[in-house]
């Protein structure tokens, strides 16, 4: 059995993607954007997220070892 914790995330990832797909099935069938202009789109956007994930790799890399620097 799953902890509450571990169920509530669960539930937040689920509803999450669920609100993702209802965006892109409104945004195509409502809207009329074609599909292929939502899927670069999110592309790009996972890609933009990736590079601000390894930016900021680096000062949080920078941080621990000022920190493990000034315990010494």
């Amino acid at each position: 059995m799953l902890s509450r914790v571990a169920r509530r995330r669960a539930r937040t990832l689920i509803l999450g993607l669920v609100a993702c797909g209802a965006l892109f099935w409104g945004a195509i069938d409502l809207v009329g954007v074609p599909p292929a202009n939502l899927y670069r789109l999110l592309g790009q956007v996972v890609v933009g997220i990736a590079l601000v994930v390894a930016l900021a790799v680096v000062p949080a890399a920078l941080m621990v070892w000022w920190r493990g620097r000034r315990r010494d």
